[in-house]
């Protein structure tokens, strides 16, 4: 078989790579969704093992958050999905997806619907479910190529991706180590296939104020009220915005309070922070830091931040831009043409660049609306993108990782 007929392999089995892409998204799969994700799990384990290809599945590590009480709790996460053939080949090559999504088990937003012939909606169709499907079919074509002999492929499916890759992370960096080169399925940033180029590193943390309880009418002067202190960090920190240019630092969530007859003495608070360089994480965390020195030094407030920068900016150095346009060069051979333009997002590309490892992240899907009632993917850009993942397999399997 040569490259027409991959091509042609795949047109004829548009019906079918949309089927297993609805089949994916019908089940949810939320990232504390665990029995969703081990369905989708196994589905995926049944489809790579007609690969021939080595396949194992990896725990990760519990994920210790802070709850509504400022308590630290470890809750479990799903698995890795590890799948691999021809490690001994010249050339190897990464892919990387997630299979978890943002909607919750309880989610209004559960199953998948066509509208106008082309789009298909439902939760998780283009982040990343499509491209799950995407990766596989290549692979499935790709596997039929003599070429294939020259380049051996290592599959990573994760489940914690949307919320940060927390246990994950440690084995994406050990396997990113192995590669010289990589590709992601997060799906496309818009309808035309524009891919998304230097992205912003993003940090996530939670902060806890205590203060002292007492009873709001017989003793509400020997009280410390956590709500108010927690309001006075909340006011400095969101005024750090426009301060440095491209930083913005979001307050996403706030919870204080069991009784209105009580002074509160525990608030909570999580920052969602992007950031396009280091360098200006470097000048949030100091910020954050003074603003905390200077509760701490009042009698009464105990402030503790928790967290960290889990994500360093994705920038497009030398290597970064040869590979982009090998991938923007594949894509006009075969009448795909698209740019890469900055995102705010962050990805496991964040992660994969952090430790050298040149990367395309937004293989999946066109489509758009990610993480709302109204995402959806364009249905023949399965088949699209599934014939520029062949192709560039081809093209370093012919051409080597120079």
């Amino acid at each position: 078989m040569d490259q027409l007929e991959t091509a042609e392999f795949l047109e004829s089995n548009v019906d079918n790579i949309l089927d297993f892409t609805v089949r994916l998204a019908e089940i949810n799969s939320n990232s504390y969704n665990l029995e969703g994700l081990q369905k989708v799990s196994e589905i995926l384990q049944h489809e790579f093992a007609k690969l021939d290809c080595e396949l194992v599945v990896m725990p990760v590590k519990n994920f210790v958050e802070i709850n509504n009480r400022g308590e630290s709790i470890e809750t479990p996460l799903g698995s890795v999905l590890r799948c691999w053939i021809r490690p001994n080949a010249p050339v190897q090559v990464l892919l990387v997806g997630h299979m978890d999504t943002v909607y919750p088990k309880d989610h209004k937003f559960q199953h998948t619907a066509k509208t106008g012939g082309d789009i298909l909606h439902g939760p998780g169709v283009a982040d990343m479910k499509g491209g799950l499907a995407i990766m596989l079919w290549a692979l499935k074509a790709f596997e039929m190529l003599p070429q294939a002999k020259n380049l051996g492929w290592e599959v990573l499916i994760t489940s914690d991706e949307e919320i940060g890759s927390p246990g994950s992370a440690e084995i994406i960096e050990e396997r990113g180590k192995k590669h010289q080169v990589a590709f992601v399925f997060e799906p496309a940033m818009d309808d035309q296939g524009t891919l998304a180029g230097p992205r912003k590193g993003s940090g996530k943390f939670t902060l806890v104020m205590r203060g002292k309880a007492a009873h709001a009418g017989r003793h509400f002067e020997e009280g410390r009220n956590a709500i108010c202190k927690m309001a006075e960090v909340v006011t400095q920190i969101n005024a750090l915005n426009g301060e440095r240019a491209g930083v913005t630092i979001n307050v996403g969530g706030i919870h204080g309070g069991e009784s209105v007859n009580i002074v509160p003495d525990v608030c909570v608070c999580q920052l969602d922070v992007r950031v396009p360089t280091s360098n200006d994480a470097d000048w949030v965390w100091n910020n954050i830091q003074t603003i905390s020195d200077t509760i701490n030094a009042q009698v009464g407030y105990k402030l503790t931040v928790h967290g960290a920068f889990g994500r360093k900016p994705k920038l497009l150095d030398d290597k970064m831009l040869k590979l982009y346009n090998i991938v923007k060069t594949l894509g006009s051979n075969i009448g795909q043409h698209f740019s890469w333009h900055p995102s705010g997002g962050c990805c496991d590309g964040n992660n994969l660049a952090a430790i050298g490892v040149p990367n395309v992240d937004t293989l999946g899907a066109r489509g758009g609306k990610i993480h709302s009632e109204q995402e959806y993917i364009i249905i023949p850009s399965l088949v699209e993108r599934a014939q520029l993942l062949t192709n560039i397999l081809v093209y370093l399997s012919s051409n080597g990782l120079k």
